[in-house]
């Protein structure tokens, strides 16, 4: 399974780093990756790690939904790709560990929702986020960009597909950053020492008590606004061929 996704266990203190290694596709989800994030999740849940750290190889951190087989995908195949991704989105939301994202290039899409579903943002000074799926109708992000800002805010991001580079997201209360990869590694040991001496149930006892309530199913608004309208592949096609132009 290598290639895909890579980890790193610690296990004095029960963390795992996993790391996006798909760097010649800006570590974009293709449906394997994605698979493999689940399976990653199982094990840290199995041995109840304190703390998961997502972070990436290469000048990405994660450009989103792969597109490299579109055409060989249907719409059921393109729904159940995007339902399984959103489903990992709330997995980290919702995960006994700590979830610390490690930002270091551009988050795109799928990937700008998996760094706001993390509990602790962690961003050098090339970090950015981007939400372009409203280029093919898809209710994607906002929810999460929401909660940490303002819907006002979120609908005009999400629907501008505008970048939100580091000093924005800083400001923005989305991240810490960082300027140097020894002020992050620092950060990363000491997040690592808090969650390793909480007992075992408090982070999430912690997230649920910082969280308000939400209306809406972030599930149900993503298959909702891509099922149902017919060609939803054909829409994908078309927002990738705009962007390559």
């Amino acid at each position: 399974m290598g290639g895909l996704v890579t980890a790193l266990v610690q296990p004095s203190v029960s963390t795992r780093r996993l790391l996006l290694d798909r760097p010649d596709r800006a570590n974009a989800l293709d449906a394997a990756t994605v698979e493999r994030l689940h399976d990653e999740l199982d094990l840290a849940a199995r041995d109840e790690a304190r703390m998961v750290v997502l972070e990436a190889r290469g000048r990405a951190f994660c450009g989103g939904l792969d597109l490299s087989g579109l055409d060989d995908e249907s719409d059921a195949t393109m729904l159940h790709r995007l339902v399984r991704i959103q489903l990992l989105l709330e997995r980290v939301q919702s995960s006994p560990a700590l979830t610390v994202a490690l930002v270091d290039g551009a988050a795109v899409g799928a990937g700008a929702d998996l760094v706001l579903a993390t509990d602790v943002r962690l961003a050098t000074s090339g970090a950015s986020l981007r939400f372009p799926g409203s280029g093919f109708g898809a209710v994607l992000g906002t929810a999460r960009l929401a909660a940490e800002t303002s819907p006002s805010y979120a609908t005009e991001v999400a629907l501008s597909a505008r970048r939100i580079d580091a000093r924005e997201g800083a400001h923005r209360g989305l991240w810490q950053l960082l300027d140097t990869p020894a002020a992050v590694e620092a950060e990363i040991e000491r997040l690592t020492a808090a969650a390793g001496a909480a007992p075992v149930g408090t982070t999430a006892g912690l997230r649920a008590a910082a969280t308000p309530s939400r209306a809406g199913d972030p599930l149900a608004d993503l298959v909702r606004s891509l099922a149902t309208t017919p060609g939803l592949r054909d829409r994908i096609r078309q927002h990738r061929d705009r962007g390559a132009r």
